[in-house]
């Protein structure tokens, strides 16, 4: 099933500035205004929906890049710049 590229009807963040989702159980947007975190600023929410229930988590672009380079170690793709140097 497709879905359009519009917030989902279960997102409870209605100040979230929508980007993108995937299915009906992952979303992702810019968060209204920066939330300080750990001395840096979370910019980003992405929410996975499961069982009925929203996770609800707040990034900073240094939080995706870490991501990303767990995902190269479980896809192979190599996508993030720190698989360059790193194994």
């Amino acid at each position: 099933m497709t879905y359009k590229q519009e917030k989902p009807t279960w997102c409870k963040h209605l100040d979230c500035i929508f980007q993108r989702r995937v299915l009906d159980v992952l979303c992702g947007g810019e968060l209204p205004k920066p939330e300080p975190h750990n001395g840096d600023f979370n910019l980003y929410r992405v929410c996975i929906r499961t069982n009925g229930e929203v996770f609800d988590l707040q990034v900073n672009n240094t939080d995706l890049d870490w991501f990303r380079w767990i995902f190269d170690a479980l896809d192979g793709k190599k996508t993030s710049w720190l698989s360059v140097n790193r194994s």
